[in-house]
């Protein structure tokens, strides 16, 4: 593992690349997930080229006391990408991190080759009054409390399902076969509405945390598909 810093507009962020070889992949977190979470990731998919990101206020990157709105989220990404000089890469989000994700590759369809999109919906959702406090107290170890209230001061619905059609790179859909898994029947059917190239994989003995129990289905489905985009023309 290598690690590295990069910049927005003052605000240092962290990163975790592994690898050199094939079409780099890089993994962008949920609403307190950062870097290190994907280590186990980055391993198995080893050599390929990773990269796993903390955007501000996660992990060892910069808490800043502003700039947590979706705008702010993608920035915070797409500076890491610039700064790690990929000319072209796969994204692969989880959660919340998915309409950061949908975000960025709207805003640079031609660098995003492909997305794995994780049990999530394309909607940043406006966080109603009490979500810090109670993300904070579900996940203490993980949610800076000024951070989490930050979240919810700037949040604001942004709806991204009539856009997906600008995007020309196949899409993963990733989610669990168990309850509590958010892309249901029904999501899934709407990410085919608007998606050109999609593929849904369900990981059928894990729920809400796509990658456990059974590991080994949730990294192949992966792997399988980063195999596609290897091959792919460009």
């Amino acid at each position: 593992m290598r690690e590295g810093w990069a910049s927005n507009q003052g605000t240092r962020l962290h990163y975790l690349e592994s690898g050199s070889e094939g079409l780099p992949l890089v993994f962008l977190p949920g609403t307190f997930g950062f870097a290190e979470d994907y280590v186990p990731e980055m391993s198995a998919l080893a050599p390929r080229r990773c990269i796993a990101v903390s955007l501000r206020g996660r992990g060892k990157s910069d808490a800043a006391e502003s700039g947590y709105a979706f705008d702010d989220h993608v920035g915070d990404f797409a500076a890491i990408v610039a700064h790690v000089g990929l000319a072209r890469c796969a994204v692969m989000a989880y959660s919340m991190g998915v309409p950061w994700a949908l975000g960025y590759a709207l805003r640079e369809v031609r660098r995003v080759a492909g997305l794995v999109l994780g049990d999530y919906p394309a909607r940043y959702r406006a966080l109603a009054p009490g979500w810090a406090s109670r993300a904070v107290s579900a996940m203490p170890e993980r949610a800076n409390p000024a951070v989490a209230r930050a979240l919810e001061r700037d949040s604001a619905e942004v709806l991204l399902w009539d856009r997906l059609g600008e995007l020309r790179c196949p899409v993963l859909i990733l989610r669990g076969g168990q309850p509590g898994a958010m892309v249901t029947d029904e999501v899934a059917e709407r990410y085919g509405r608007h998606l050109a190239q999609m593929t849904v994989v369900t990981i059928d003995r894990n729920g809400r945390e796509l990658w456990q129990p059974d590991f080994d289905a949730y990294i192949g489905a992966v792997a399988t598909f980063l195999g596609t985009l290897d091959t792919a023309p460009r």
